[in-house]
């Protein structure tokens, strides 16, 4: 039996193009099926709640994605982001304690804990693997543990609640956009989390497609002992990649932590380190390194998302949500295996 050529180079066509675009294609096909399934879906109010809610996990990814392409993983995020976030609480608590007239100053000293201690604790994770040699496995798996049992300790296994509203103003706020109206003929409002992660998709594919450093990062991953002859500083390109995913880790902390006003020690962040490997795999950034899409990332993130607007609409346990992000990781592996 023979196989008419042109059938056989329309499937070569459907193949690359659920290869290359798969990702996307399902964004757009479940966003549909939202759409006809849940009247308000498509309504702003709708829209820009599931983009606050995906921004955290959206702000990490785009430092996982760089941690990925250089070949490394990182599943400490979700626990940093705890521990994060419970520290800036503490400060500004503090703060209130030591001037209860100081409102603004603690509150901007809690948002600069949480943005220094982010890149601080990816810097000592990025010279554990290059000075100490720990795989990075390991090394994250470590961090992933510390910093959960620090949130914990601190809290007394309780919840951290800011002592002012005034902290919710990052997490919180939204920015009006005069030239744009919703169908009730007012501003569109965009919040203070969907314009930080759009902000730092801009820096992430900057960095990584338009700098030395980005050309560094996908070389280190693509062959290292290659990398090494060529002169590349692996070491501090290692540790540089680190920092930056843990300065990714600050900010998303800083931002949720704002927008509840609290934080809880034992669910805050919990299974953020599988949304944020999900959405970057998902997004065809190669899990062995030596290929990074921030633009994919993004359409992962979008796609969680709207899978997590989907499961909780038609009622599944949340308690399978992690069997069903678990389950799109392998496919999403599997379909990079194939495409090679």
């Amino acid at each position: 039996m023979t196989t008419n050529p042109q059938e056989r180079g329309w499937g070569s066509v459907a193949t690359g193009l659920l290869q290359r675009h798969g990702a996307l294609i399902a964004l757009v096909v479940l966003a549909a099926y939202c759409a006809w399934a849940k009247e308000n879906f498509l309504s702003w109010g709708n829209l820009t709640n599931v983009l606050r809610q995906a921004s955290t996990a959206g702000i990490i990814a785009v430092g996982m994605t760089f941690v990925i392409s250089l070949g490394g993983i990182d599943l400490s995020v979700g626990s940093a982001v705890a521990f994060i976030g419970g520290v800036g609480v503490l400060t500004l608590n503090r703060c209130m304690t030591w001037n209860p007239e100081g409102e603004t100053i603690a509150v901007a000293a809690a948002y600069a804990v949480c943005l220094l201690l982010g890149p601080a604790l990816g810097l000592l994770t990025g010279l554990l693997i290059t000075k100490g040699r720990l795989a990075p496995f390991i090394a994250t798996l470590g961090g992933m543990a510390a910093y959960r049992s620090a949130a914990l300790s601190l809290a007394d296994g309780g919840e951290y609640r800011s002592a002012t509203r005034a902290f919710e103003f990052l997490g919180a706020g939204e920015l009006a956009l005069p030239l744009l109206s919703d169908a009730g003929g007012d501003p569109v409002r965009v919040g203070y989390p969907v314009l930080a992660w759009a902000a730092m998709v801009v820096v992430g594919l900057l960095l990584l497609n338009r700098s030395r450093y980005g050309r560094y990062v996908l070389s280190i991953g693509a062959n290292e002992q290659a990398a090494i002859y060529s002169g590349v500083p692996v070491e501090r390109v290692k540790a540089a990649t680190y920092t930056l995913c843990g300065a990714c880790c600050g900010l998303a902390a800083l931002l949720n932590a704002s927008r509840l006003n609290s934080v809880s020690s034992s669910g805050t962040g919990t299974l953020l380190e599988l949304d944020a490997i999900a959405a970057v795999v998902i997004g065809g950034t190669r899990m062995e390194g030596g290929r990074g899409m921030i633009l994919g990332t993004v359409v992962g993130v979008l796609l969680l998302a709207v899978i997590n607007n989907v499961l909780n609409f038609t009622n599944v346990s949340p308690y399978l949500h992690g069997l069903i992000k678990g389950g799109i990781i392998v496919a999403a592996v599997l379909a990079q295996r194939e495409r090679r």
